[in-house]
């Protein structure tokens, strides 16, 4: 049999909430550049939950898609989706995970989801930073040509461009182009996001070009 080839372990972060709140959810996926997922987190914040709703004019201004109701209606669900966790319990989680697989790289899709999980670790982030990199997809799919002249083509026909004309990147639509799946629509839950965010991140690593890893700051 054939052995099955491994890489060295990253992360692949996604959180939700709104962007004066701590994250309510936070979704992760560790694996390699060969596709092999050695852990999925799926966590729902109890108290960060709490502090999303009481900032709800923010919350509204701020965030177009939001899965609190169904976080607080799947609790008493046997087979949730969710792992319910303190602010503590989850902080050790992640810390935990990051060194049992001797995590250096935490990607994300733009500079909110490392925002969000520093506002939620606040003093203890030090520890993070210490020996993690934070690393954004966005430039690691531009520089390496994976959104080329196809996909710019490819968006047009699609009428995926801003207000400005501008071709767009956001995940969702890097993901249909990848996947060829023009119906495809994000969940906007912390986990699922995470999922195509490794997938689109694997695209460009396996692509044969040099990946830019501009960290986040």
């Amino acid at each position: 049999m054939e052995s099955i080839k491994q890489g060295k372990p990253f992360m692949v972060l996604d959180v939700e909430g709104a962007s004066n709140c701590r994250p309510y959810n936070i979704g992760y996926i560790i694996g390699d550049k060969y596709g092999n997922i050695y852990e999925k987190r799926s966590i729902a914040i109890l108290p960060c939950i709490w502090e999303n709703l009481q900032n709800s004019n923010s919350f509204t201004k701020h965030m177009t898609h939001k899965n609190i109701q169904e976080v607080l209606n799947d609790i008493e669900n046997s087979n949730s989706k969710y792992c319910y966790s303190s602010i503590e319990k989850v902080k050790e989680l992640i810390l935990k995970d990051c060194l049992q697989y001797r995590i250096n790289e935490i990607w994300s899709y733009t500079l909110f989801d490392k925002s969000a999980l520093k506002r939620l670790f606040q003093d203890d982030f030090q520890v993070l930073e210490k020996s993690i990199a934070f690393y954004d997809i966005v430039p690691a799919i531009v520089h390496t040509s994976l959104l080329n002249k196809k996909y710019v083509k490819w968006c047009r026909k699609n009428g995926y461009v801003t207000e400005k004309g501008n071709i767009q990147t956001k995940a969702e639509i890097v993901y249909r182009y990848l996947a060829g799946k023009t119906n495809f629509k994000e969940e906007h839950t912390a986990l699922s996001d995470s999922e195509i965010e490794f997938e689109i991140l694997l695209s460009a690593i396996n692509s044969g070009k040099k990946i830019d890893r501009k960290e986040k700051r």
